[in-house]
């Protein structure tokens, strides 16, 4: 699930350590992150894209194989109910929706959940942030009512919806806790750890 990052639209809350220009360009540089990191995993990509008119601007920075898929919804729990029953729709399971806010993430939490799913041994997998939200939500197959009632970017949406997952009945997974990076002290913890990466460069 990805924002066309475009400046003033993109990653807004890192102003003013960065200009809006600049947010945009991370916010580039983090979807073509987040699309190798998906391929790394699965077979198959979604670009599920907002807004409605920012494909042309997210086709000339993500390219190869994608299905391409506009949002819908009126608030992010239903985007992704949409998501994954669109993607249901195709025939694939399990199915693994993220955002693009984590590039330093492990491709070893993806797979262990990817891994889990596939084996049966979860219903539901779910990688929490520092911040309360969450990177990543695997599932066998959609679920309604799952991503229900819960206070989007608060510090209670993990919870909320762990909560909804045991009311439902569904083997939660819970992965390994990572960070996103939203705020100017997110931005300032990741440019210190690539230091001598030569991410930058890339």
């Amino acid at each position: 699930m990805v924002k066309a990052p475009r400046a003033g639209e993109a990653k807004t809350r890192l102003a003013p350590a960065v200009s809006f220009e600049e947010a945009a360009a991370l916010a580039a540089r983090f979807a073509r992150d987040a699309l190798a990191h998906a391929r790394e995993v699965a077979r198959d990509v979604i670009v599920a894209y907002t807004p409605s008119d920012g494909r042309a601007l997210l086709a000339e920075l993500l390219t190869g194989p994608i299905i391409w898929r506009e949002q819908e919804g009126a608030d992010l729990g239903a985007r992704l109910e949409a998501i994954a029953a669109h993607a249901a729709a195709l025939l694939y399971s399990p199915l693994l929706i993220m955002g693009t806010d984590s590039p330093t993430l492990p491709t070893s939490f993806t797979i262990m959940a990817r891994d889990a799913l596939a084996a049966g041994q979860a219903d539901i997998a779910l990688g929490p942030t520092e911040d309360g939200g969450y990177y990543l939500v695997g599932l066998r197959h959609p679920v309604p009512g799952l991503f229900q009632n819960i206070e989007w970017s608060t510090p209670r949406a993990f919870q909320q919806t762990a909560a909804n997952a045991a009311r439902l009945n569904l083997r939660l997974l819970t992965l390994p806790p990572w960070y996103d990076i939203d705020t100017p002290q997110d931005l300032a913890r990741f440019q210190q750890e690539q230091v001598g990466s030569g991410w930058d460069e890339g």
